[in-house]
């Protein structure tokens, strides 16, 4: 089973970068009814679950 890991630490690993995660926030900001979103990488970031785990997406 693949391995789950938080953005923040695919980030850090340098496994994905900056302009995904860029891109990834300027598409949920344009259809917030996206749910996930593939990064160049093969990554796919589960925006939904990202921002309900961000104490600063709360705000």
């Amino acid at each position: 089973m693949a391995q789950t890991r938080t953005v923040g630490e695919l980030f850090e690993a340098k496994a994905i970068r900056e302009p995904d995660v860029v891109a990834a926030v300027d598409a949920f900001m344009a259809a917030p009814n996206i749910m996930t979103f593939l990064t160049g990488e093969g990554y796919t970031i589960h925006l939904t679950a990202t921002l309900s785990a961000s104490p600063f997406a709360l705000a």
